[in-house]
């Protein structure tokens, strides 16, 4: 399925050729998945009036997963934008000329393999001839969907069901399993409808399931301005992380999630954010090792798929309200 997603990062390609350099000089376009975890520091380095303190402006487009994020990055349509390795090792793949700049999480907190909680399922290795959920082709859900078919050591037919339809499709039984991500393996167990079968953040190694990546073009043309941004996110981190009962009250607006679940956001997501996006280059190797298992031949060494000239980040306290 991740063969998909090469055909359309290949039309995105296309489109970015002819707009080589091209973003807008006085403004950072940062795109992400609305309202996920990983992503939410952009909203509360706005509410905070942090981008504005580091000098730099900024817009936020949203989308619905890492992988349409990696088109615009692709079509010249942001700038930045979280996603992870291996989908970033696909598009280079392709031609798409964009770098890591900094880390965002470090280790899959919050991520899961969730069954009904009547299951018959027990362990990865009953996934074998089964369906699992995930939520399109190319996503982290799809290449961690492709983790647990290899640990469980048989065949595992990945189903692409949208991230809304993740557990409609898993209570209906259209699918044995989903790959369920923050918060919504949290709603799943704290409504009593599922279970988890293997806890991504426990069995897997540091391997950044997330990261801050941008084209090259706004690398070499406006580095100032990548680094501000990234000044105004892990500072955004920063706060969230040292003002628990601020940062839980700003999940709860902006996500409209109620107090119990923005409460594990914060504790298993929030708080497993990089507070200045510095990485070693061995976790960036294990998450490539994700791509190779899709069989992508050709991976890139990780070595060509990072800097780390804007990391580590000294951060800012925001002004005083």
């Amino acid at each position: 399925m991740w063969k998909t997603c090469i055909r359309s990062l290949a039309v995105a390609c296309v489109a970015a050729c002819s707009m080589q350099g091209a973003f807008a000089a006085d403004t950072v376009r940062i795109g992400g998945t609305a309202n996920y975890g990983p992503v939410l520091p952009v909203q509360a380095a706005q509410a905070l009036k942090l981008f504005d303190k580091v000098g730099v402006k900024i817009s936020f487009t949203p989308f619905a997963g890492g992988s349409a994020g990696m088109e615009a990055l692709a079509a010249g349509e942001v700038d930045i934008i979280n996603y992870f390795p291996p989908g970033l090792a696909l598009a280079r793949k392709q031609g798409v000329k964009a770098a890591v700049v900094g880390a965002d999480s470090l280790t899959p907190k919050g991520w899961a393999v969730m069954v009904k909680k009547d299951s018959p399922l027990q362990d990865l290795k009953d996934l074998d001839g089964k369906k699992l959920g995930i939520s399109s082709a190319g996503s982290t859900t799809d290449f961690f969907g492709l983790w647990a078919a290899n640990e469980a050591g048989g065949k595992v037919n990945r189903i692409p069901v949208g991230g809304p339809g993740l557990v409609p499709n898993l209570l209906s039984g259209n699918v044995d399993a989903i790959v369920a991500y923050p918060p919504l393996s949290y709603k799943v167990l704290l409504a009593g409808t599922g279970r988890t079968l293997v806890d991504f953040g426990k069995a897997m190694s540091t391997n950044l399931p997330d990261v801050w990546m941008a084209s090259e073009a706004i690398i070499k043309d406006n580095p100032e301005g990548v680094r501000k941004a990234l000044v105004a996110l892990y500072s955004a981190v920063a706060y969230m992380q040292s003002h628990p009962d601020w940062a839980i009250d700003f999940i709860m607006k902006q996500t409209s999630l109620p107090k119990d679940i923005a409460t594990q956001e914060y504790e298993n997501t929030i708080k497993g954010l990089s507070p200045d996006g510095a990485f070693e280059p061995a976790w960036v190797e294990e998450s490539l090792k994700l791509a190779k298992l899709a069989g992508m031949q050709d991976v890139p060494p990780a070595t060509e798929l990072f800097t780390t000239q804007f990391v580590p980040v000294k951060t800012v306290a925001p002004d005083a309200k």
